[in-house]
C-alpha cells in the first residue's frame, strides 16, 4: 500500500501534479489562519493536519488520544505543515488503488487540525515552554479542531474560511471524567488540591479566597493530565478558611 504526502505552494500546483500518479487521489487544503487549538492558543509551527475520511451516512466520531479515528472513519494521512499560525498550502496523495479497494468512494474527506502537544514545567507544575511534537511521539494526539472545509473528488481543492478551532474537541477521553476537584489535602503547611478529568490539550487556572463569591486567579496555568491521572496542584497553606475552584482557560 502506497500512501504519500507532497507539499508545495498552491501557485505551483497545477505544473506539478503529473509527479503524482494518474489514478491518485489529490487533496489541495490551506487555511487562512489564525488556527487555534482548543484551549484558543496558537498553532505551534510543525503542527500537524490530518486528512480524515467518513463513510457515507456516519457522523464523525473523533480522534481518539491514540491518533486512531473512531467508528469506522479513517486518519489517511498527516501533514507537520503548521507555520505561521496557519496550514500552508499542502497536497494531500492518496494511492489510487488503496482509494478503490477500501472503498473510499463511498465517503467523504475532511481535514482537522490535530493538538499534540508537549510542554515543559516547573517544579509546582506551570506551564514553561511547550512544542508540537510530532514525529518525537507520533501516537499520542490531545485533541482535534475542525478546519472548517469537507473535501471530495478526485482532485479538489479548499481554503478555510474559519479558524480552525471553530469546532474544536479534545480527544474522546479514556474515561469521559467530567473535570471536578476531587480531594483537599494539607500536608506540611501546604494545601494539595486533587483534579480529576482534566484533559492534556487543556489549560486549566486555580481560583482561591476566604469566600466562594470572592476567588481570585493565582496567575498560574497549568496543564490537565488525561486519563486517570490527577491534576495536581500545591499551594502554601494561609490563615483561615480556603475556598478553591478550578477552570479551564
Amino acid at each position: 500500500m502506497k500512501k504519500t504526502l507532497i507539499g508545495f505552494c498552491l501557485a505551483v500546483v497545477f505544473a506539478s501534479v503529473s509527479f503524482a500518479g494518474s489514478d491518485d487521489v489529490i487533496v489541495l487544503f490551506s487555511t487562512p489562519g489564525p488556527d487555534t487549538y482548543a484551549d484558543h492558543s496558537p498553532v505551534l509551527d510543525g503542527e500537524c493536519y490530518a486528512l480524515v475520511w467518513t463513510p457515507t451516512g456516519e457522523t464523525f466520531a473523533g480522534i481518539g488520544s491514540d491518533g486512531v479515528a473512531k467508528g469506522g472513519s479513517k486518519v489517511l494521512l498527516k501533514a507537520p505543515v503548521a507555520k505561521g499560525g496557519r496550514c500552508p498550502c499542502v497536497q494531500f496523495t492518496v494511492d489510487g488503488a488503496y482509494y478503490e479497494s477500501n472503498g473510499l468512494s463511498n465517503g467523504t474527506m475532511a481535514v482537522y487540525l490535530l493538538d499534540t502537544r508537549r510542554y515543559k514545567t516547573d517544579a509546582d507544575g506551570v506551564i514553561t515552554s511547550e512544542v508540537a511534537s510530532w514525529g518525537r511521539d507520533s501516537t499520542l494526539v490531545n485533541g482535534y479542531g475542525a478546519t472548517g472545509g469537507s473535501v471530495s473528488g478526485r482532485f479538489a481543492s479548499t481554503s478555510a474560511s474559519s479558524a480552525a478551532a471553530t469546532d474544536s474537541a479534545a480527544a474522546v477521553p479514556e474515561g469521559g471524567q467530567n473535570l471536578r476537584i476531587r480531594d483537599i489535602q494539607l500536608i506540611e503547611g501546604n494545601v494539595y488540591i486533587y483534579a480529576s478529568g482534566t484533559l492534556p490539550s487543556m489549560r486549566y487556572e486555580l481560583k482561591a479566597g476566604g469566600e466562594p463569591a470572592d476567588l481570585e486567579a493565582d496567575g498560574k496555568e497549568r496543564y490537565g493530565e488525561g486519563g486517570a491521572k490527577d491534576l495536581i496542584i500545591v499551594k502554601p497553606q494561609t490563615p483561615g478558611a480556603q475556598f478553591f475552584s478550578i477552570s479551564t482557560k
